[in-house]
């Protein structure tokens, strides 16, 4: 029953997740409730992704190393290189610097290498990007973010540099622990089940971030607006400038049109969860609210993204 269950649960995800959010900004005393579950279910949801990475995909993709390096270079490095330069120039309200950059320079969203395949794009590469730049975060980003682009956070860059090593390393070595003691078979016929506990774990998350963002839209609405103005240039711009990078003149970097446009959609879905889970109270509101407002431009990449890298696949592909 337990077993159906979650697969029940990774057959209705897409809309279960929507409907998470929603009971989230409508429920806020169950959201409240959810808030404390936000680092834990980012831990099972990254030991659950990695239990189910298709390792073989991975070694593959790595007997070239070179394109996912040069992406994964231009993700954790010049990309939020780029965007301070951008704000230095554009000039964004005070409270939106730390977590745009915070934001450009965390790791692919987890699940960018279905959304990959999905639109026809290299699932590979993203995953082996996905993968790069999670096992990266601790040792680039912090000192990266938080040092050498000044954003402050209650938190020194050592102290931030072990919690990231221990969720992330943790999880890689949970999730191989459970993969030797139940064995490759076994996690190949229960994967959909495992997929399952991932998409629980996405709507407990999406609920508990989602604590007060009623109240804020209430009592402070130009505030909650900008912030989801500021998600939706950021994701979107990002993939706009990887496409600008990767796709347009792939040529020069010795990428495929599909390849290039495959970083071009990692650019701009970042997976901010994790530092946020690794920070936990020094995460401050600010940060905390443009996570919750993060969350709303990545269920339209699939209907809005979609059509616009297909038409682009077909002109260089």
């Amino acid at each position: 029953m337990i077993i159906r269950t979650f697969e029940w649960l990774e057959r209705h995800g897409g809309v279960l997740l929507i409907v998470g959010l929603a009971v989230g900004v409508l429920v806020q005393p169950l959201a409240a409730l959810f808030k404390p579950l936000v680092t834990p279910a980012v831990a099972v949801l990254l030991i659950s992704t990695v239990l189910r990475l298709d390792w073989t995909q991975v070694f593959q993709r790595l007997r070239s190393p070179l394109h996912p390096l040069i992406i994964v270079v231009w993700l954790l490095i010049g990309a939020p290189l780029v965007l301070w330069a951008a704000m230095a120039v554009v000039e964004p309200p005070a409270v939106l610097k730390g977590p745009l950059l915070l934001a450009a320079s965390s790791p692919v969203l987890i699940s960018v290498p279905a959304f990959a395949l999905m639109m026809g794009l290299d699932g590979p590469l993203a995953l082996v990007v996905m993968v790069a730049t999670s096992l990266l975060q601790p040792l680039i980003q912090p000192p990266l973010a938080l040092a050498l682009v000044g954003v402050q956070l209650d938190v020194s860059v050592a102290e931030l540099m072990l919690r990231l090593a221990l969720l992330i390393g943790g999880s890689f070595v949970v999730a191989g622990i459970v993969r030797w003691v139940a064995g490759e078979a076994r996690i190949r016929r229960r994967a959909p089940a495992i997929g399952g506990v991932a998409v629980l774990m996405l709507i407990v998350f999406g609920i508990g971030v989602m604590d007060g963002i009623t109240a804020q839209l209430l009592a402070e609405p130009r505030r909650v607006l900008m912030f989801l103005a500021a998600v939706f240039i950021a994701n979107f711009g990002l993939q706009a400038a990887g496409a600008l990078i990767f796709w347009t003149f792939s040529g020069a970097w010795g990428l495929t049109g599909r390849e290039g446009l495959t970083a071009a959609l990692t650019s701009g879905n970042r997976n901010l969860a994790t530092l946020v889970a690794a920070l936990g109270e020094s995460a401050g509101p600010d940060l905390f609210l443009y996570l919750a407002c993060n969350q709303f431009p990545l269920y339209l990449i699939p209907s809005v993204g979609g059509p616009i890298y297909r038409a682009l696949l077909r002109i260089k592909s």
